[in-house]
């Protein structure tokens, strides 16, 4: 008996190897197929700020105060809304040097103004001012008419609007931040998460 029992018990052993081993050839001959395609990465949020909504011309000054303020802070301007708002302006002069000395002329009026400088039709013409509302564009209008500006008009356009977004500010920048948003005229600034870069 006790024979059959060690017999049986030597059958049982040289079986669980046998099965191990085959199992372990079978784990390391085939690998397991990944389809990176398949892989979706989910982006991480971050704290961010989301200072906007700015016109064109705004947003270019923004990023210039910021850039001056913090030169190391990293963001990113990028499209918010679309909206409708008026622009006042003296229509295109044939050069920059007549645009130029129009804009010195109303500096010394007291009159904040800007040559346009892209390509289009608009170049050399002078900026007076972007207004979300068509009450205080004529209003401004009636301002610079009284200071004998006569040649001023009004164009409703549609506008994109920009919001910049700080990427994980420090709370220095935070503070600092809500200072200069009062410097700018109909922006507000908002707490928010964001993907990170």
């Amino acid at each position: 008996m006790k024979i059959i029992f060690v017999l049986l018990l030597i059958a049982n052993i040289a079986y669980l190897v046998g099965t191990q081993l085959y199992f372990d050839r079978q784990k390391g001959g085939a690998p397991v197929s990944v389809n990176p395609e398949k892989i979706v990465l989910v982006p991480a949020q971050e704290d961010c700020l989301l200072w906007g909504d700015f016109y064109e011309e705004q947003v270019h000054y923004a990023e210039t105060v910021l850039t001056d303020l913090f030169p190391d802070l990293i963001y990113d301007a990028e499209e918010s809304s679309q909206t409708t708002m008026y622009w006042l302006y003296i229509p295109r002069y044939p050069n920059k040097e007549a645009a130029n000395r129009e804009i010195n002329k109303l500096r010394n009026l007291g009159i904040v103004s800007f040559r346009v400088k892209d390509d289009n039709q608009w170049q050399n013409a002078v900026s007076l001012g972007m207004f979300y509302d068509q009450q205080d564009a004529l209003k401004q209008l009636r301002e610079i008419e009284k200071k004998g500006i006569i040649n001023a008009k009004i164009e409703e356009r549609s506008v994109m609007l920009k919001k910049i977004v700080i990427h994980n500010p420090a709370h220095m920048v935070k503070e600092q931040m809500q200072k200069l948003v009062e410097q700018f005229d109909d922006t507000r600034l908002a707490q928010g998460k964001c993907e990170r870069l």
